[in-house]
């Protein structure tokens, strides 16, 4: 008797990351044996204009607190000698590799990837000048906690999360996924947006980078199944394998 075995598809994971940014996932998903489907949801546009203004209006800092590897990139390109001098704080490991890349030294790096764990980490700021340049959909809760920790901040915001022409209807066509992969709120937001509630089942198991965007996605009505642990690429490959056997 012959029997005849047919491959055993490879799970399908939705990237929902920026153009630029999603390559490295969808690798990282393909080498250990997902099916990446790549649909950003997120188009960056770099605010030159209002880094290189803070930089002009305050050149001395004491701490830049850099929570995304974008707004490293922005600080980069617009002032890059500026702050130099600065103490750097990163949010987490890929943050830091990113300034480092870039030539600034990192002082800072809380054990756990969120910036609320980064703004723990850097303790008493009072009379302390604080750059925190970020998204302009951020959650304020960082900057309001940089200030009671007596901070002055300088609250810039560095770059602008836009929805690329089309996401939607190349997300629709993408669906139905296994599992859906988020590594911001922002990504969260325009996710919940695209697909509507009677949709949702579509998405499979949501796994999230981290609490702020577990957050932000229940926030608005997604279903988040697992939270990546530690809040790293390996992390959320890892919840990713946990949520899909």
């Amino acid at each position: 008797m012959d029997f005849t075995f047919e491959p055993v598809a490879a799970p399908r994971v939705l990237v929902t990351r920026p153009a630029e940014d999603a390559p490295a996932l969808a690798n990282a998903l393909g080498r250990v044996g997902f099916e990446p489907v790549v649909v950003p949801l997120l188009e960056r546009i770099w605010r030159l204009d209002a880094v290189f203004e803070a930089a002009e209006a305050h050149p001395r800092v004491d701490w830049v607190i850099v929570t995304s590897s974008t707004a490293a990139s922005v600080i980069a390109t617009a002032a890059p000698a500026v702050w130099a001098s600065a103490r750097w704080a990163a949010v987490g490991p890929t943050t830091a590799s990113r300034l480092q890349q870039l030539g600034y030294t990192v002082e800072l790096v809380p054990p756990q990837a969120t910036a609320a764990h980064l703004v723990e980490a850097l303790g008493d700021l009072t009379d302390q000048r604080v750059l925190y340049p970020r998204a302009d959909l951020a959650d304020p809760a960082t900057a309001e906690a940089l200030r009671r920790a007596g901070a002055e901040v300088l609250d810039v915001v560095a770059y602008a999360n836009l929805a690329p022409r089309g996401c939607k209807a190349s997300l629709e066509r993408a669906l139905p996924v296994a599992a859906t992969t988020l590594l911001s709120g922002s990504a969260a937001r325009r996710l919940a947006a695209a697909v509507p509630p009677e949709r949702h089942e579509a998405l499979g198991r949501v796994v999230c980078i981290g609490p702020s965007t577990a957050g932000v996605a229940r926030e608005h009505g997604l279903t988040v199944h697992t939270v990546a642990e530690p809040h790293s690429l390996a992390g959320l490959l890892s919840a990713l394998e946990r949520a899909l056997t």
